[in-house]
Parts: structure tokens; C-alpha cells; sequence
């Protein structure tokens, strides 16, 4: 009868769980732990609720107990290391990690959060190397030095380069017709839209007065749109939210837009750019980033797979690195503009109970503490249709998790 009995609160509490009724999940198990009963089912529910609730200590609890119980479970360790991550004991999250990949090394989502917590706490090697058993093959224990050693510039950029921006162009007036989209729609400039409010903050905080978009796309997000902040002030563009007094669109991939800047500008900023520039060409493309730039930078890079894959049958992000990769190149580049502060969000793919999310690490010379990536700080009321889903549109980059350094 017992053995029903618990059948059945296990029934109903795997119910309320997916239902998110967490706290009744807790309230129907609770009794069977008291009474010493030992299930592993009744632990992972436990586990699983105190995660979602955010109570990562006792979530963490509850798996060790699950793990005494069956250690045999992949899921249980990859369950307590995004446990650790959130309570940012990142030794005991690898091990963890570790330990479901020796019971299941096919386990995709485990290194998926691994090459963020080795980037996170400056592994770059490992995070590295496994970057590159998962994502992208050219990503290796020598790509980094392949970067920083490279000898091609504006006047001579790579080969790939040059193709790159033939195959851009290309699908600017022609669409990706196997990827069903349309000229229009390719490269509109949709790209910026997560991080509007995000550069707000930093104009505001450096009173910046111009501004510079490197790898605009097609420019469409400074054309028409009309946004809405918290205070219900409606402004009819991004400009004029912004409140600067120049915006300059350059593209290399976009013949309207393809004549590269000759003066500087107060801010800089780049959106969906970086990835996708091969690894040769980052350190003189970032060179010339900073050397257009008076006050600061802006950008955010991937660090996954895109969905597109080029005509060329690669994805679309070539170049996909941890942020460790990156905060090298970054480092040697800025320190010839000591003037020129910079931030830069690199954004991993997270799997937890939760579902698939991202992640970020911030990379940056200055104390921007103040930017805020989740804030619904403005919503577009009004914009192309190339651009936003519908309309209203709340302006919010979904993340589970941002760690500031």
C-alpha cells in the first residue's frame, strides 16, 4: 500500500511540476522524506523544485541524496553542476560536469555549459578545446596564436574576407532562398533590437554625441521606428531615444553602405558581427574598430552555432570562440587606445531544468556595472516588420543569467 501510496504522490507531484507548481511539489514529497523513505524520484522532484525556486544550496542537497541513492544517472550530475554554477562554486560544477559526461559522453548540453564555466573562470584552454570538439573545428589550441600573429590588415585582408563580403553581398540582393528569406529581410538590422536600452546606458554614461554602426545590415532599425520608454515617453526613432545627433551605417556586405567611415565617433558599436569574421581578419577588424572610436565600444558576440548556413555550406558564425578567446585579442588591441573603453557581451547557449537559455560573460575595461541587460526599459510601438515579430515589442535580451566581471 505504501508503495502505491508514493507511486502516486510521485504521479501527482510530477504534475505540479510541470504545471510550476514547485512549492506543492515540495509539500507532497516532504512527508515521504521525513518518514526515511529513499527514492530517487522523490529526490530529483525535491532537486528540481529548489532549483526553480532559486534555492540552489538545497537544491544541491537534494541531488547529492539522489546520487547516493543511483549514481548511475547522468542527469543527476549535470542537474548539480548548473546547481554549483548558480551558487558559482565552479570546481565542484566541473566535476560534476566530469562526472555525467564519464557516464554519458555523448552529453551535448554538459559541454555546452562547461565551455562557459571554463571561459567564466579563465580555463581558456579547456574552454577552448572543448569549443572546438562541439562547434567549430578551426577552434584549437592554436587559433588563438593564429589571431594575435596575424599579418593582414584593411589593405590586404584574407582571401576568405574578400569572399565573405562577395557571399554577403549576394545574399543582400538575392535572399537565402534555401533558408526561405527573403532580400528584405536578410540582414535588415533586427540585430540590435535586444540591445537598445543596453546602449543607452552607455551613451548616456560616456555623453556620447555620435555614433558609428559597423555592420549595420541594411540600416532599416534607423528608418522607422517609434519606442516607448518606462516613463511613457514615445521617441520616433532610435536616434532620438539615443539622443545623439549622428548615427553612420557602414556594411561591407551592403553596397549603400559600404564606403567605411573617415573621422571618428563618439561610440561604436557592433551587433552579430564578430563571429562572423574569420579568425585572421579579428585583430586588424577590431584595430580599426577602435581606431574609429573616441569614447567607447559596444558589441556582443556568439559563442554557438547560427541557424544559417552560407552558400558556401558553412554556418554562418565562423568564427566561434569562448569569451576567453576573445578578452585575449581584446586586450592586446585596446592597449594601443588606452582613451577607448570597451564592453563586450559574449553570450554562450545554457541547458538547465529550465529549459534552453542563454548565458553571458562581460568583458570590459571600465566599471559599466550600471548597464543592465534584462531591464524592460522600452518597448517599440512601431517599427519595419524585417525587424520585430509584432508590435508592441517589450525590448529585453532573454537571459537566465548574466555574471558581471
Amino acid at each position: 500500500m505504501k508503495k502505491i501510496d508514493l507511486q502516486q504522490a510521485i504521479s501527482i507531484a510530477y504534475k505540479c511540476y510541470q504545471s510550476k507548481q514547485y512549492k506543492k511539489v515540495k509539500h507532497i514529497l516532504q512527508q515521504f522524506i521525513q518518514n526515511g523513505v529513499q527514492s530517487i524520484d522523490i529526490y530529483y522532484f525535491m532537486a528540481a523544485s529548489h532549483y526553480c525556486l532559486d534555492e540552489y544550496e538545497q537544491a544541491a542537497e537534494a541531488y547529492r541524496r539522489a546520487i547516493r541513492i543511483n549514481p548511475d544517472f547522468a542527469i543527476l550530475y549535470f542537474g548539480l553542476g548548473n546547481t554549483y554554477v548558480r551558487l558559482r562554486l565552479y570546481d565542484a560544477a566541473v566535476n560534476s560536469y566530469n562526472q555525467a559526461l564519464t557516464i554519458n559522453p555523448d552529453y551535448l548540453d554538459v559541454y555546452h555549459n562547461l565551455i562557459y564555466v571554463y571561459s567564466v573562470t579563465g580555463q581558456a584552454d579547456n574552454a577552448i578545446t572543448i569549443c572546438g570538439q562541439i562547434l567549430d573545428r578551426e577552434c584549437n589550441s592554436d587559433s588563438l596564436e593564429i589571431a594575435l600573429e596575424s599579418n593582414y590588415d584593411r589593405s590586404a585582408p584574407s582571401p576568405t574576407y574578400l569572399s565573405y563580403i562577395d557571399m554577403y553581398s549576394k545574399l543582400h540582393i538575392d535572399g537565402d532562398l534555401e533558408n526561405k528569406v527573403m532580400p528584405e529581410m536578410a540582414y535588415a538590422g533586427k540585430s540590435i533590437v535586444p540591445w537598445i536600452a543596453t546602449i543607452k546606458d552607455l551613451i548616456t554614461l560616456t555623453n556620447s554625441k555620435t555614433l558609428l554602426d559597423y555592420g549595420s545590415g541594411k540600416g532599416f532599425q534607423y528608418k522607422s521606428m517609434l519606442l516607448e520608454d518606462r516613463n511613457q515617453m514615445k521617441y520616433k526613432s532610435l536616434q532620438k531615444y539615443w539622443n545623439i545627433s549622428e548615427i553612420y551605417c557602414y556594411d561591407p556586405g551592403y553596397s549603400p553602405y559600404q564606403k567605411l567611415p573617415r573621422k571618428q565617433y563618439d561610440a561604436v558599436i557592433l551587433t552579430d558581427v564578430l563571429e562572423h569574421c574569420y579568425q585572421e581578419d579579428v585583430k586588424w577588424i577590431l584595430a580599426e574598430i577602435f581606431g574609429l572610436t573616441r569614447k567607447f565600444v559596444f558589441a556582443n558576440i556568439a559563442c554557438y552555432q547560427a541557424r544559417q548556413i552560407l552558400p558556401n555550406g558553412e554556418n554562418a558564425h565562423c568564427t566561434i570562440r569562448p569569451a576567453a578567446w576573445w578578452e585575449s585579442i581584446l586586450h592586446l588591441v585596446a592597449s594601443d587606445y588606452p582613451e577607448v573603453k570597451y564592453c563586450v557581451w559574449v553570450e554562450f547557449v545554457w541547458t538547465d531544468i529550465k529549459g534552453e537559455g542563454s548565458v553571458f560573460q562581460k568583458l570590459s575595461n571600465y566599471n559599466f556595472s550600471e548597464t543592465e541587460l534584462d531591464s524592460p526599459s522600452i518597448t517599440i510601438l512601431e517599427a519595419n516588420g524585417n525587424l520585430v515579430p509584432y508590435v508592441p515589442y517589450n525590448v529585453h535580451v532573454d537571459s537566465k543569467w548574466i555574471l558581471y566581471r
